[in-house]
């Protein structure tokens, strides 16, 4: 590529290849902690949460829709 090439805006500091090393490396990274967290389990008290959570929700539900009748 010729010193006009280089100069037109594109790639000024030749810095675009370092660049996307990086983003590749930081997006691998990112990719395996993502996993290390989707492969662990779920905390029983959660689950215990979630339940009392839809157990109020249904009960909510069930109060609004006889005080309308």
């Amino acid at each position: 590529m010729s010193d006009a090439g280089k100069l037109n805006g594109k790639d000024p500091d030749g810095r675009g290849g370092q660049r996307r090393l990086g983003n590749r490396a930081i997006g691998e990274r990112l990719r395996q902690m993502y996993d290390g967290v989707v492969g662990e389990s779920v905390p029983d008290d959660f689950f215990k949460l979630l339940e009392q959570a839809e157990a109020k929700a249904k009960s909510g539900n069930k109060s609004q829709t006889d005080g309308e009748a």
